[in-house]
């Protein structure tokens, strides 16, 4: 799907005017009549990585142009997939609402601090304010009845999170994470495990994830976890000059 569109949260967030979307192809004529009705300071989308061949065209555009990051889809098919325990018996799950909205922040805003992804990758914007963004949606969605945000609590300590927006044809996990301390415990494996049971009670049948290509850790819990890598996609920030 072809489409760019203002982005209103993310123009206010960074103070610059940003366009996004995404394209299943790299239409040049289609980014030039673009420009010829906008002029964004950032226009940020999406392609397929089979369509990165044709990076080369965007310097005909007269912008800076910024190969921000490369985004990795895993998913499985939980009709078919193994369902294992969580190793991790103290840990307690809870589904997220309003009243947990402070605990969502301060886990978003530590495990996010630094997180390279696409933002993180361009220099007109102000990289302490991508974690606040990712609180901002997370908090947001609190009470969407789409959404499943998840806390792993340990000895009443909120230590990680997951949260997934879903539908009846697929679950989609947005953000997940366990605060540097307990990373290497096998608590994300937990979550992660325990979020595909409750996925699949819900007669959902497929389960997605997706992270920057870089985070090699998480990719190797994921195909543990019958999780297989699905597609690709290039991150391209388009500067003014």
């Amino acid at each position: 799907m072809n489409k760019l569109r203002y982005s209103e949260l993310e123009s206010q967030r960074f103070g610059k005017e940003i366009f996004r979307g995404n394209l299943d192809v790299l239409d040049i004529d289609l980014l030039k009549d673009f420009y010829k009705q906008n002029n964004p300071d950032i226009l940020i989308f999406r392609i397929p990585v089979a369509e990165q061949y044709k990076m080369h065209l965007l310097n005909g555009l007269g912008k800076d142009v910024i190969n921000a990051d490369t985004l990795v889809y895993y998913q499985t098919d939980l009709t078919k997939t193994t369902y294992n325990d969580v190793r991790n018996k103290d840990l307690v799950f809870i589904n997220g609402n309003a009243s947990h909205k402070g605990a969502f922040e301060e886990l978003i805003n530590q495990v996010f601090y630094n997180y390279q992804n696409h933002y993180f990758s361009n220099p007109l914007l102000d990289r302490k304010k991508i974690a606040e963004g990712y609180a901002e949606w997370a908090v947001n969605t609190l009470n969407s009845s789409d959404n499943l945000h998840l806390l792993a609590l340990s000895d009443n300590i909120p230590i990680g999170f997951l949260t997934c927006s879903y539908n009846t044809e697929y679950a989609d996990i947005i953000l997940n994470g366990v605060l540097p301390e307990y990373q290497s415990k096998g608590v994300y494996t937990d979550m992660l495990r325990h979020v595909k049971k409750y996925i699949h009670n819900l007669q959902i049948p497929i389960l997605k994830v997706s992270t920057q290509i870089q985070n090699f850790a998480v990719q190797k819990v994921w195909n543990r976890e019958n999780l297989v890598l699905n597609s690709a996609y290039v991150t391209i920030h388009l500067n003014k000059k």
